[in-house]
C-alpha cells in the first residue's frame, strides 16, 4: 500500500478513506450519515427506500471496515443469491475502480475470492482476518459461529455483521450475530416483515447512555426525497421554477423517476419504496376487507342462473377438498367444495358442471399439481381439451390476454410485459383477481365493485382476506409459498402457515379467473 495510506487515520474518517481510494465518487449527505453512525455507535439500521444507493453504501462499508483494521472479520448475508450477488457486486466494484490497485495479484492487499476475501499483513496472508458472504439460509446458521476477536484495549471495533434486505432475514442471524459484533449495519427496503428489523425500527434509537452523543442502536432512514436529484428538482419548484431534471449524483433516483413513481405506485409501494416507511393501510392485504364487502354487496345484484365463462378446478391432496369455481366478467356464479375420495367423482363433477353452466372445454383450467394433470389428460383423451397450469411457471406475456374485459386491466400496468409485473404464475393470477376486485367509482362518486363474491363462500373470503400483499425490490408482486418442501427448516412464513390450510377455494378461483381471461396458447394439449 502507498506510505501515504494511514489505517488509524481512516478508522474514524470513512469519507477520507473514500477521496484516498475513488476520489470520483460521491456520498451524499444521509449515505455520510450511515458512514458515521458506523464510527460511533453499536448498530446502524437503515429503512431505504428503493434506488438510494443501499448497496452501493453497504459495499463501501465492507471494504472501510476490513482494509481499516487488523485483525479484522466480517460476515455479510442477504436475503438470497440474487441479493448476496448485488451486495458483492458492489464490493467487486469498488475494488475494480479504485485508483490504487486493491487486489493481490496487481499488488494489492487484497485476497479475493467468490464471496470471500482475506488480506496480506506485512507481506504474509493473514490467516486471521475475512471478509464473506452467506445468504440467510436455516442451513447456514453455523456459518455465523467463529467470528469473536479478543477485546484489544483499544477501543478499534474489529467484528462487522453487515445484513441486507433485512426485512427477510431471520431473527436468528441478528441474535447469533450479535453474540460477537462490534457493530451491525442492518440496511434494506421496508417490505411488511415481523423479524428484528421490523422491531427495531419501530422502537426507534437506544441511546448509549454512558457515553453521551453515542447510540447502541441507531436509525437512519433514506427516502426517495433525500436523493440529491429530487431534492434539487423539490427546490426549484419550491422557488418557481421549471425543474432541470439535473442529475447531481449518478445511480440515485432521479426526479423523472420520483414523478413517475408518485403518478403510478399505490400506498403501500410508495410507503416501502419511496417513505422508507413500514406501511400499516388495509392495503397490507391483496384483498383489503372494504374491496370484499363491495364484492359481496354486488352479488346481491346478480342472477346466480349465468352462463359460466371459465371454470378452475383445484383437485384434492391428502385430506383436501376438490374444488370448482364458475365465474363470468361480473363475478362468481358457483363454488362447489366436496371430498373426491374416489378421484372418478373429480371427472363427473367437471363434465356436470360443463355442462350446466354450458363452459367450453378450452376454458376449464386445471391445477396441474396434486393430480390435476392426470384428470385433464383423462378429459382430454375423451375429446374434452381442458387446460392446466402449473402454478410456479413463468408469468404470461400481455400478448396472450383476450380481447375485451381485460383491456382496462392490462393498460393499468402500463401495457408492459406481465412477467416484470408478476413474480411467476401464482402471483400473477392471484394479481389479476386483485385487479378485478379493485372497486371503482360509479356515477354518483361512490365505491363500487365490479367484481362479485356472494357472502355465502365465507371460506373463499377468509383465505383472499389473509393473502399479503407484498413485492419484490423491482417491483414485481409476489406471494409467499404454499408450503414448505418436505425436509425444509426454512422459517419463511407460508400460506399454509397464514391460513392453517391448503388455500383450496382461493386457488379455484385464481384459475377460473386466468383461464376466462387469459387464452390458450396450447389449446390441445400441455402446460399453458
Amino acid at each position: 500500500m502507498p506510505s501515504k495510506f494511514n489505517p488509524l487515520i481512516f478508522q474514524k474518517d470513512p469519507i477520507a478513506f473514500q477521496k484516498f481510494f475513488w476520489p470520483h465518487v460521491t456520498f451524499y449527505k444521509e449515505q455520510r450519515k450511515v458512514l458515521q453512525s458506523l464510527v460511533e455507535n453499536d448498530e446502524t439500521l437503515v429503512p431505504a427506500g428503493n434506488m438510494l444507493g443501499k448497496d452501493f453504501t453497504a459495499g463501501f462499508v465492507a471494504l472501510w471496515f476490513f482494509m481499516t483494521r487488523h485483525p479484522v472479520r466480517i460476515m455479510t448475508t442477504s436475503a438470497t443469491d440474487s441479493h448476496l450477488d448485488v451486495l458483492w457486486g458492489e464490493i467487486g466494484r469498488f475494488i475494480t475502480s479504485s485508483k490504487i490497485p486493491l487486489e493481490y495479484k496487481e499488488g494489492g492487499p487484497l485476497i479475493v475470492n467468490h464471496r470471500h476475501i482475506r488480506k496480506i499483513v506485512c507481506g504474509s496472508k493473514c490467516d486471521l482476518s475475512q471478509l464473506k458472504g452467506i445468504v440467510a439460509a436455516s442451513d447456514n446458521m453455523a456459518a455465523l459461529q467463529g467470528y469473536h476477536i479478543a477485546n484489544m484495549g483499544d477501543g478499534c471495533p474489529r467484528t462487522l455483521f453487515i445484513a441486507d434486505e433485512a426485512s427477510a432475514v431471520p431473527d436468528e442471524y441478528y441474535r447469533m450475530s450479535s453474540t460477537w459484533a462490534n457493530r451491525m449495519l442492518i440496511i434494506g427496503n421496508p417490505w411488511p416483515c415481523t423479524n428484528f428489523f421490523f422491531r427495531h425500527v419501530e422502537e426507534g434509537d437506544k441511546e448509549n447512555k454512558n457515553k453521551e452523543g453515542s447510540y447502541y442502536r441507531k436509525i437512519i432512514k433514506i427516502k426517495a426525497t433525500d436523493s440529491p436529484n429530487v431534492r434539487l428538482a423539490l427546490l426549484q419548484i419550491e422557488r418557481g421554477e421549471k425543474p432541470t431534471g439535473e442529475i447531481l449524483v449518478p445511480g440515485v433516483k432521479s426526479y423523472e423517476e420520483y414523478t413517475k413513481n408518485i403518478e403510478l405506485w399505490d400506498d403501500y409501494q410508495k410507503s416501502v419504496s419511496l417513505e422508507a416507511e413500514f406501511y400499516k393501510g388495509a392495503e397490507i392485504y391483496l384483498y383489503p376487507s372494504k374491496w370484499l364487502d363491495l364484492a359481496h354487496k354486488a352479488a346481491f345484484k346478480l342472477s346466480p342462473r349465468r352462463r359460466g365463462k371459465a371454470m378452475g378446478i383445484d383437485t384434492a391432496e391428502g385430506g383436501d377438498d376438490s374444488v370448482w369455481s364458475i365465474v363470468d366478467d361480473l363475478g362468481v356464479i358457483k363454488q362447489v367444495s366436496k371430498k373426491t375420495p374416489n378421484t372418478n367423482d373429480i371427472i363427473g363433477q367437471t363434465l356436470a358442471l360443463m355442462r350446466e353452466f354450458k363452459i367450453d372445454a378450452e376454458n376449464v383450467v386445471f391445477d396441474q399439481g396434486g393430480g390435476g394433470l392426470e384428470h385433464a389428460d383423462r378429459l382430454r383423451a375423451m375429446g374434452y381439451n381442458v387446460r392446466t397450469v402449473a402454478f410456479g411457471e413463468a408469468a404470461s406475456s400481455i400478448d396472450v390476454f383476450a380481447r375485451g374485459r381485460i383491456k382496462s386491466l392490462a393498460s393499468r400496468i402500463q401495457e408492459k410485459e406481465n412477467r416484470y409485473a408478476y413474480k411467476n404464475r401464482r402471483a400473477e393470477m392471484y394479481g389479476i383477481l386483485r385487479q378485478l376486485l379493485e372497486p371503482v367509482e360509479d356515477e354518483n362518486g361512490n365505491l363500487v365493485s365490479n367484481f362479485a363474491i356472494g357472502p355465502e363462500y365465507q371460506e373463499l373470503r377468509r383465505q383472499l382476506a389473509a393473502m399479503p400483499l407484498r413485492y419484490t425490490e423491482d417491483g414485481r408482486l409476489f406471494l409467499p409459498p404454499k408450503n414448505r418442501p418436505p425436509g425444509s427448516k426454512s422459517k419463511e412464513q407460508t400460506i399454509f402457515d397464514l391460513l392453517g390450510c391448503s388455500p383450496d377455494e382461493a386457488d379455484s378461483l385464481v384459475l377460473a379467473t386466468f383461464g376466462m381471461l387469459v387464452k390458450p396458447t396450447i389449446p390441445t394439449a400441455g402446460v399453458f
